[in-house]
This record gives C-alpha cells, structure tokens and sequence, in this order.
C-alpha cells in the first residue's frame, strides 16, 4: 500500500505536469492571416491562434474556450462585432470576421478558460444536486412548520417513504423534497435557493490544484495580438444592398454587429422600433412570456414603454401581468418551474412548468409567446435541461396543430457578470456553462418549423456595456428589437 508521502507526491507530479501543460495566455501566438493585403467592406479576416504552454510549445488538443471581437479604432459611434470561432482540436484556432464597416478595426481575443479549466466545467456540470434547496411544508392545523432539503434531481440516498417527490414525468420536470415529520407533502409552502450552503458545497468538489486554474493568468485574459497597430478596411468596391429582406420565420437576426447603441443584423431588417412602432406592432396582441429573471425585463421594459397598467399580483417574482385598453395590447410573464436560484422565498404554487401553460394556451394569431430557459439551469447536468426541452418542443407543436396561427419564439442565453471573480460563480455560472445550453436550444430548435430562435449570444459576445445576467437598456431594447422585428416585419408598416 502506497504511503501517505508517496501519495501527496504524486499528486505533486500530476499538479506540476497539468500546470506544465495547460494553455498559457503569454506564449500563445495569434497570426492574422493575409495581414498585409487591401480588406474591403464585405471580406473576411481570418485571424489564427496558437495556444501554447508556458514553455512555448504548442499544445496538440484543443477546448479552450476564447472570445473573439472586432472593434472600430476611429469610427464615431464605435463599432463592434464577434468572431466565430473555430477549433481545429489540435491546439490550432481560426476566427473569422466579417468585415461591416470601413475604417480602422482592432482584434481582440480573449482566452476565457483554458481546455483543463473547461474539463473541470464538464466534470462538475454532471454532478447532480450540487446546489442546496429548501422548502417549507406548514400545517396549519397543527400549527406546525417544518423545512427540508430539497433537489432538482433524483436523491438515491432517500427512500420512497423518505422524500415528497413533486415531479411530473409528462413534463419532464423532477423536484424532490426530504418529506417533513409528521407534515403531509401536501403541505409544501415555500422555495429557496440557500445561497451559502450551495457554494460551500461546490468548492468542495474541486481540489486545491484545480482551483488554481480559475485564477490569473489562466481567466479571462486578454491575449496580445500582433502587430498592435489598427487593420484599415476600405468601403466596399461593389454598392451594398440598401435593403435587407424582412426577418421571417426563417431568417434568424443573430449575426450582426454593434454601432454605438443600436444592433445591427447582417440578416434581416432588424428595426429600431419607436415607442409608436412598438404600439402598432403589439396593437391586438397578448404577448405570453415564460422562462427566467432576463426575459422579465423584456416584459418590465414595455410596461414603460408601451405604457402598460401593471396589475400587481400576489406571487410578483412569479408572475408579471399589465395591459393597455387603449391598443388592446396585454403582456403576462411567469417564471418557470424551479429549480430558481434565488435566495428570496418562492411561494411553491404560483410557479408553473412551460409545457403546463402551452397546453392551456388558446393560441391564435393574435397570440406571442417567448420561452427563456438558460440562467437558472448552467449548474445542472445538461440532460435535465434537454429532456425539459424535449418536453416543451412537444408542447410548441400540440399548440401549433390546434391553433397555427401562434407565433412562438426560444431566445437563447447570454454573456453574464462573475461577482468579485469568485470561483464559485464560475462554477455554477460560468460563461462556457451558458454557450452549451445556447448550443443546445439551436440544435433543438433551428430546424424547427414550428420556433424562431431568438439567438442573443453574439450580441452579448461584443454589446457595449458589461456583461450582466441582467444587460443595461440598451442590450434590453435591441433584444426586444429582434423579437418585434419578427412579430412585425418592415413590410406591415
């Protein structure tokens, strides 16, 4: 039997040979290919990363996670764009911008996570209930209160007697509580999401060695490109189309670029819609919005704008509800079923799964749905989210045959904030996290006759302000530009 010397000088040998290895933001060699040839308006640059180990070598596999923008150097308002990146697997990655503007451009790429960083992502993602939920059960009879741990996955250490298993297969949705003493399951009450005990509980899943690679220099580091100096593109040879086609059904406006405050699509005529525009699009219309905190601010936002009276409810963090008489135009919002990481106490009945509101949903053309489901699912194990995908793909298309002239709308996920660069934020949050569920939603849904993917991830890639869970107005109102964009082509005005 091995020592205990012997084992932690092991482990000072793996630490030292991933350390060795892992990719290193000083040594990795950014070429931008064909740099000295005339660009125009229309072309693509093509830029190549090498990423290399401390030592210089190149590394043979790929994974790394990296963030690649483009940004005007003397244009007023500034302009910004992403790269789509691709990686080779070999340690070899190109990223590709299209150019959209003329003048002087500069690339920035940022290395986010390394490849070793992202396999301690991949590996915690799939542990199961790593984030602690309570729940109060209150007999009112009996006076009595109790609260209990509860999981958003199956619990095998709990016995059938042992738990209140609250889930529903038809939708694919699991909640299970430890069953209180002498309290019915009936009972339950209230929902939390306990904030300290969750991240105590995810720092214990990482070793000491692991822990190191979510710290400088391996986090969202600035890679230095050369030569320093801007890249002039010229206005194009060829006149441009003035004219963009109508963002249809088929015509996704999520590639694009910044220019100052407004978004501008590079594939349909996204709008820049005024508060009348905004009226006349929704005139007649409910507009039914489920899923997360970051698609309430779609519904808080035209509240003031359009305006809406706002009808307060019981359950507010749960539910959203304002008209206004005079266009006929109506906004509901509800949560979605938990898990909600959220440290304020969630009466358990006002949340509702989405596969439960489609299917009581009486659709019509004069109907609007858009589903948000990304932020409160990053630290679970990607299936939970596919499988209630699943469900709800199924639910889209019960509503579509019963009423087709719905309109419905899956957003994907954006860029977020990492609060005081906290491990535990990363590893219950991180930016990579939130890709994978928008990779996931545009795999489900792309091809889907039935949706429109209102794909927000390149927009928050290189929006102006800071990355946040919750984006400033000016990321707000161009995401609800793309939506109404949508619901209202440029032809119907």
């Amino acid at each position: 039997m091995a020592s205990a010397r012997q084992y932690v000088a092991f482990t000072v040998l793996i630490t030292v040979v991933i350390f060795l290895t892992v990719t290193c933001p000083k040594t990795t060699t950014i070429v931008v290919l064909n740099r000295d040839r005339l660009y125009h308006q229309g072309d693509v640059l093509t830029v190549m990363v090498v990423a290399r180990d401390r030592e210089g070598r190149p590394k043979t596999y790929g994974g790394d996670f990296l963030r690649a923008r483009l940004v005007s150097s003397d244009r007023s308002p500034q302009a910004i764009s992403t790269g789509n990146v691709t990686d080779h697997c070999n340690g070899v990655y190109t990223m590709q911008f299209p150019l959209y503007w003329a003048g002087g451009v500069l690339i920035k790429i940022q290395l986010v996570h390394p490849s070793e960083a992202v396999k301690v992502l991949q590996r915690v993602r799939e542990v199961p209930n790593k984030r602690i939920f309570s729940c109060s059960f209150v007999d009112e009879k009996k006076n009595a209160t109790n609260t209990t741990q509860c999981f958003s996955s199956a619990d095998t250490s709990l016995l059938p007697h042992q738990q209140c298993d609250f889930s529903k297969s038809d939708v694919n949705g699991t909640w299970i509580c430890e069953k209180p003493d002498n309290i019915p399951c009936s009972a339950i009450s209230r929902c939390r999401w306990d904030s300290g005990k969750s991240r105590a509980k995810i720092l214990e899943v990482l070793s000491e060695e692991e822990k190191k690679l979510f710290q400088k220099p391996y986090l969202e580091e600035e890679l230095e490109v050369d030569p320093k100096e801007p890249i002039h593109v010229l206005k194009a040879e060829l006149p441009t189309p003035q004219h963009l086609p109508a963002c249809t059904w088929d015509k996704s406006a999520a590639l694009g670029h910044w220019s100052g405050k407004v978004w501008t699509s590079s594939v349909c005529n996204v709008r820049v819609f005024t508060q009348n525009d905004i009226r006349r699009c929704l005139a007649n219309r409910t507009v039914y919005m489920q899923g997360d905190s970051t698609i309430r601010q779609w519904g808080l936002r035209l509240l003031t704008v359009v305006p809406l009276n706002h009808n307060k409810t019981k359950g507010y963090i749960a539910r959203l509800e304002g008209d206004n008489s005079q266009w006929n135009i109506s906004v509901r919002y509800r949560f979605h079923h938990f898990p909600v990481q959220g440290s304020v106490w969630c009466v358990f009945y006002d949340f509702r799964y989405v596969v439960e509101t489609l299917d009581t949903n009486p659709g019509g053309p004069n109907t609007v749905i858009v589903l948000s489901l990304w932020a409160h699912f990053t630290a679970e194990p990607l299936e939970l989210l596919r499988s209630r995908l699943y469900a709800i793909r199924a639910a889209i298309h019960r509503l579509k045959r019963r009423a087709p002239g719905t309109r419905v709308f899956v957003r994907t996920g954006t860029t977020r904030e990492h609060t005081g660069g906290k491990l535990e934020f990363y590893l219950l949050g991180s930016d990579w996290l939130a890709y994978q569920i928008t990779e996931v939603i545009r795999e489900m849904f792309r091809a889907d006759p039935d949706v429109v993917v209102l794909d927000t991830w390149d927009m928050s890639v290189c929006q102006p302000g800071k990355d946040n869970v919750h984006p400033d107005q000016t990321m707000v109102d161009s995401q609800l530009n793309m939506l109404l964009s949508h619901i209202c082509p440029q032809e119907e005005f």
